[in-house]
């Protein structure tokens, strides 16, 4: 019974993939997100592609007669065989009293270097489709920890160790989310190895975690009505104004007369489809990355109620959603889409191409996504400051800001407004993204009732008529 095998999973069949066959087995190549040639088996479904856990397994029946199925932690075949004889040895020793149950099953795992502990955990990750920023950025986190803890395995990670670590961190003025971002990462691996049985118990577990809310080192603000109507104004103005500025010579600061109407038309599209970019994100709350990555074939104006749909693979909970879109932005977008199409027709006019008589829901919603640099400029020639005097910042997340502090103004129960922003916790909804200042909070106050008046008397019924 006691073997070792290489495990498999499986993934959706990747977009783009080209599927051939290959000695009667059919074969998916693609490329991943970081421009790698990738080959896999194809399920018989013809949806899903099939891995292999690079490390081996082993299999075995315990001192209970059960069958155990544990990662040896090694590539190598017989390496991992003699892991293999390692655990039968353990067996026995159960079943002669010479070890616990508990002691055999992650006495095995003792000596493997915390490194392939490590690999095998973000391999993990992988068949559960975290991102590749995510995955990257857990096994930064806990590589740098265990570096500067001095870990090898896991039996040296000690709890008092990673607790001077954070200390020390905090002192060398490491923000608090970013302390935490480390522990959280080597907590989740602890939990992992526990729920494998390569930890008897978690030696990290109810460790408390910084204060984010009192260190915060980046507190954005949402945008004013007044601001926002700027900023939309001089997204889209922008681009044509600066490629008529002069910059050089004696007429440094004036305006060209003249510029040519293909230049002309190239900018003013720029400028619109910056302008729309900020006009969504502001009245959906879409994430920059999500809003990059939509489409034409995720908008549904004609739905009731419109939508736009965010697939699961770009949300970063990794949910989806299909967001609800205001009457004000359905209006809008219509609009923007029209001049899309004619665009587009008298481009294929001009260059001899059939006119196509809708846009390719391939194309992208936005076909500009603003960088960080280029948000700034467009707030400078909006005349909103980077910064204002509590030093709060504005930039492109403060948009997400904005659609939920807009969200609390109109009314909106927190708990809706946490299922528009797609929370999962109310307090991040209420607590970081709805900024409601004095004037908001004083105008809730002057609503309640004035004690001892005639009109409140009347409504309480304690007010006696003659």
């Amino acid at each position: 019974m006691a073997t070792i095998y290489r495990e498999k999973y499986r993934r959706p069949l990747p977009e783009g993939a080209v599927i051939s066959e290959r000695r009667g087995v059919k074969i998916a190549r693609w490329t991943d997100d970081m421009g790698r040639a990738q080959v896999a088996k194809l399920e018989k479904d013809g949806k899903r592609v099939v891995f292999k856990y690079e490390n081996w397994f082993a299999r075995y029946r315990d001192a209970n007669g059960q069958v155990r199925r544990v990662s040896t932690g090694c590539r190598d075949e017989q390496t991992a065989r003699q892991v293999l004889a390692n655990l039968i040895s353990d067996v026995e020793k159960v079943k002669s009293g010479i070890m616990t149950h508990d002691e055999a099953r992650v006495g095995t795992h003792a000596e493997i270097p915390l490194d392939q502990h490590v690999e095998d955990y973000l391999t993990h990750l992988r068949a559960c489709e975290r991102t590749p920023e995510h995955i990257r950025d857990t096994g930064n986190a806990i590589a740098r920890v265990a570096n500067d803890c001095g870990f090898k395995r896991l039996r040296d990670i000690q709890r008092v160790l990673v607790e001077r670590w954070l200390l020390k961190q905090a002192q060398l003025g490491m923000a608090a989310r970013t302390r935490n971002t480390h522990q959280i990462a080597l907590v989740a691996l602890c939990n992992w190895c526990l729920r494998e049985a390569r930890l008897l118990n978690n030696p990290l577990a109810g460790m408390p975690r910084a204060n984010e809310a009192a260190d915060r080192r980046r507190e954005r603000r949402p945008l004013t009505l007044e601001e926002i109507g700027k900023l939309l104004k001089a997204a889209e103005e922008r681009p044509l104004y600066e490629k008529m500025l002069i910059t050089r010579g004696k007429d440094k600061g004036t305006l060209r007369a003249k510029i040519s109407d293909q230049t002309k038309r190239a900018m003013l599209r720029l400028g619109r489809d910056r302008a729309m970019f900020y006009r969504v994100a502001i009245y959906t709350g879409l994430r920059a990355g999500e809003l990059a990555s939509r489409t034409l074939a995720d908008l549904h104006l004609d739905a009731e109620p419109p939508y736009l749909n965010l697939h699961a693979k770009h949300d970063k909970a990794r949910r989806g959603a299909r967001q609800p879109l205001p009457d004000d932005l359905v209006q809008s977008l219509r609009s923007y889409l029209a001049i899309r199409l004619k665009e587009a027709q008298e481009d294929a006019l001009w260059s001899g191409r059939p006119a196509p008589v809708v846009l390719d829901p391939t194309e992208p919603l936005t076909p500009e996504v603003p960088v960080v640099r280029v948000f700034d400029r467009d707030i400078k020639m909006a005349g909103i400051a980077k910064k204002d005097e509590s030093k709060r910042t504005v930039d492109l997340h403060s948009l997400r800001h904005t659609f939920g502090t807009l969200l609390a103004r109109s009314g909106v129960a927190p708990r809706t407004a946490m299922e528009l922003m797609r929370h999962s916790d109310i307090r991040l909804t209420t607590n970081i993204y709805q900024h409601l200042e004095l004037v908001d909070t004083a105008g809730a106050v002057n609503q309640l009732p004035v004690v001892g008046s005639e009109t409140t008397a009347r409504q309480t019924g304690t007010y006696a008529t003659r």
